[in-house]
């Protein structure tokens, strides 16, 4: 059977990935920013070790004095304090479950290979990047799949390479792989997909509503916040996809609990550590961390120096422009007799759906969550909003090959020439930028957390260190963020309507992720 372009566009795709990421070294201890195993990671990992290695998912052994290797828990776990004293490992066991196979197989190498199986040698770190890439690799795949379902096989191709060399996904596939975000975007792709197949399918079976189950039951067990993409099944086909929901599960009583068995499943495991360790089942382990409901910091989420997301991921202003599509058909429709359909896949989701995902997050006390990337939380919901992109941007080309009545036939074709030349333009310049942001953020010419205005400014398409640049560094205050105090950051703002200028906020320890 002959494949599609799609097919070979995203194996080429993958071959470059694997390129990128199998040229870094990550073993040196010179470059702990390339170490997998490192930051957020060792508490997503933690548990893996402390129970094969340690034996011991009470973490006693951490700053036991008769322990020979002592001075190297602090750099291999970050444990929260319970009120009694215990310890509890911060974040739930979603993405340690996903690395277990590759765990498993770097406990099994190292001794052979003649590394210390201590679950932070080299096989496992290697091992730890290999899972991320693979799962966030997955992800492409089924993805694809489920694109498929609406657009061309070029066009889906297309997009995926610029999904993935336009966004921060880049950094987190090849940079981070360890981070959450690549094997939530497996999860959150495989919930699309079997969404689509469980409301459009034309067999009986309840395996994709089982599949809509598990993936939304991981997606919570990654990131608890993820609890929010259970309403995009329920809009998937506009309105009337809370209808069909609603008659399918009451309906068929059974089949409504199966699936809740499916969904809470992953979360057996995470319960009864809870209560092992803690003594309760459900515990809330990031102790003095919050979100400030009343303090969202939109503007500094979407386009602050530090980390806004539309700063540093300008293809994404296509999503924007398609929320605002969406938000006037949905005002001009409303009130009006029949189903009209969505114009993209997921325009009536993407109304509600992406003004709640920016408040959620842009409300947590560390907004900019930690050491990363422009906005990376919103990189698990890229499957969702890549159809808004593509259906602004086939919007575009049918305008600009649209003829304008009464206009000289030469100059409508230099019309469409030049509109055309322009849109691919400013993709392939977000592609560009993002390569280059992307390896500047790798050898810290773009800081983790603290960059300024000044700073963006003076290493703008720069390849070496600007002097006196860490002077310029704003960094952001831990200990004030979580009292809801020191918030704010710099913003990118036309020049014409100010400097988006903050106050300085003092320094500080970088802030911890959610």
């Amino acid at each position: 059977m002959k494949r599609d372009p799609s097919f070979w566009l995203l194996l080429g795709l993958q071959f470059l990935l694997c390129f990128e990421g199998v040229r870094l070294d990550r073993s040196g201890e010179s470059k702990p920013n390339l170490r997998p195993i490192y930051w957020d990671v060792l508490s997503y990992y933690a548990y893996l070790p402390a129970l094969f290695v340690e034996g011991d998912l009470k973490l006693t052994f951490v700053g036991d004095p008769s322990r020979a290797d002592v001075h190297l828990h602090r750099h291999r776990y970050w444990p929260e304090s319970t009120a009694d004293g215990a310890k509890v490992i911060k974040t739930t066991m979603g993405v340690a479950l996903m690395i277990s196979p590759f765990f498993g197989a770097a406990h099994f190498l190292a001794p052979v290979l003649g590394y210390e199986p201590d679950g932070f040698s080299r096989p496992y770190q290697v091992a730890v990047a290999l899972a991320g890439f693979v799962w966030g690799c997955l992800g492409l795949w089924v993805l694809r799949s489920w694109l498929r379902f609406f657009w061309g096989p070029w066009t889906v191709g297309l997009a995926l390479w610029v999904l993935v060399g336009a966004t921060n996904l880049w950094n987190y596939l090849v940079y981070e792989p360890a981070m959450s975000h690549s094997f939530s975007f497996f999860w959150m792709s495989v919930l699309l997909w079997c969404t689509h197949r469980a409301m459009k399918g034309t067999g009986s079976s309840v395996l994709p509503e089982v599949g809509v189950a598990l993936s939304l039951g991981m997606l919570v067990l990654i990131r608890p916040t993820m609890l929010m993409a259970g309403l995009l099944p329920l809009a998937y086909s506009g309105w009337s996809g809370l209808r069909w929901w609603w008659l399918r599960l009451t309906r068929h009583a059974v089949d409504l609990f199966l699936l809740l068995f499916v969904f809470l499943m992953p979360w057996i495991l995470q319960t009864l550590y809870w209560k092992y360790v803690t003594g309760h089942y459900l515990f809330y382990s990031y102790q003095g961390e919050r979100f400030f409901w009343g303090d969202p910091r939109i503007a500094e989420f979407l386009l602050s120096y530090r980390k806004g997301w539309l700063l540093y991921n300008p293809v994404m202003v296509l999503v924007v422009l398609a929320w605002v599509w969406a938000v006037v058909r949905a005002v001009r429709t409303w009130g009006t007799k029949g189903q009209s359909q969505d114009p993209f896949p997921l325009a009536t989701a993407l109304v509600w759906f992406l003004p709640l995902v920016i408040y959620v997050y842009a409300s947590w006390w560390s907004w900019w969550f930690g050491g990363s990337l422009g906005g990376r939380a919103l990189v698990e919901w890229y499957p969702a909003l890549i159809p808004a992109g593509l259906g602004v941007f086939g919007r575009m080309l049918g305008w600009i090959h649209r003829s304008l009545p009464g206009l000289n036939p030469f100059l409508d074709g230099l019309r469409c020439w030049l509109a055309g030349l322009a849109l691919f333009f400013f993709l392939g310049y977000t592609v560009v930028l993002q390569y280059h942001q992307s390896w500047q953020y790798r050898i810290a010419l773009l800081h983790w957390d603290s960059t300024s205005k000044d700073w963006y400014h003076a290493v703008w398409w720069q390849s070496s260190f600007p002097k006196d640049l860490d002077q310029m560094a704003v960094h952001p205050n831990a200990e004030l963020a979580r009292q809801g105090r020191g918030r704010s950051a710099e913003i990118w703002l036309p020049s014409f309507l100010g400097d988006g200028s903050a106050e300085p906020m003092g320094a500080g320890a970088p802030g911890c992720n959610e």
